[in-house]
């Protein structure tokens, strides 16, 4: 799978080694693009990011801008930033943050705020990202225009009442994605998301951390549950995602494409385990 080689990409949530958000940008590296720009909000983590991509991701240009996903009013900026640092040009944009890392893991679901919180980090803030991307990937040259792709998961089709903020918001990712497609189907700009299924990213080692569990019994427990007999890795989203920001899908747009192991055919790693592990209350 190809993508043009003169291709400048935005990454977001990309400064983590172990995220799905950095082996997107070290994937499109590797495809042969010229310029990738990542965001993320540590400056220090963001400079060891962008010194790692430039030494392991071949011959392409890699800069990086500070942006918070929960500061949605600074994302023009990023952009504009980003831009700039590639020469006024873009073509893809991905938006891989908020998809269970860090602090997003174990949110209070009785504090409004962790509402909040997530909608900023998942609809927000990509939603502000790609309305001020829109009139440089109009201007995009590749074949099958500029592309958006959002990086969302499964839990949007999850009705589990411990994880409500971040299913609620990944719900709401998927309707968004999707209004812009439609509004942006004449435009030259093509929008899509990936749903990742379970991976094992570095958010799993933090959710068996959190949960008191060895990670490698933890990953075991979640393969098992699996159609495939695995968790999907990294690569396997970050393929996706190229095939989504490349000519390959020029006649794909407004489409959730599950990355997710056929989790989708086994009745959400058994409904009735869910029913069993959780007690819920009238409140």
């Amino acid at each position: 799978m190809s993508i043009p080689s003169d291709s400048c990409c935005l990454v977001v949530g990309a400064t983590n080694p172990t995220s799905i958000g950095y082996q997107t940008a070290l994937t499109l590296l590797q495809a042969g693009v010229h310029h990738v720009s990542i965001m993320g909000r540590n400056q220090e983590k963001l400079d060891k990011a962008v010194l790692l991509l430039s030494t392991i991701g071949g011959t392409g240009k890699v800069s990086g801008v500070l942006g918070d996903l929960k500061k949605p009013e600074s994302m023009k900026t990023v952009v504009e930033e980003a831009c700039e640092q590639m020469g006024g040009k873009l073509d893809c944009l991905i938006c891989c943050g908020g998809n269970g890392y860090s602090e997003y893991l174990g949110l209070d679901v009785s504090d409004l705020e962790s509402y909040r919180l997530m909608q900023n980090v998942a609809i927000l803030s990509p939603m502000v990202l790609a309305e001020a991307a829109f009139p440089h990937l109009h201007e995009s040259k590749n074949p099958g225009g500029g592309t958006i792709v959002m990086v969302g998961s499964v839990s949007a089709d999850v009705p589990w009442p411990n994880t409500a903020p971040h299913n609620f918001a990944m719900a709401g990712k998927n309707t968004m994605m999707q209004t812009l497609a439609f509004k942006y189907r004449r435009g030259n700009v093509r929008v899509n998301l990936v749903a990742a299924g379970v991976i094992h990213s570095g958010a799993l080692d933090t959710m068996a951390k959190k949960k008191n569990i060895p990670v490698e019994t933890y990953a075991a427990l979640r393969a098992d549950s699996q159609p495939l007999g695995r968790n999907g890795t990294l690569e396997d989203v970050s393929n996706a995602v190229l095939y989504l920001a490349s000519p390959a899908s020029g006649f794909t747009t407004g489409e959730i494409l599950r990355v997710d192991g056929g989790l989708h055919l086994s009745n959400w790693w058994n409904r009735q385990v869910m029913l069993k592990e959780y007690v819920g209350g009238s409140s």
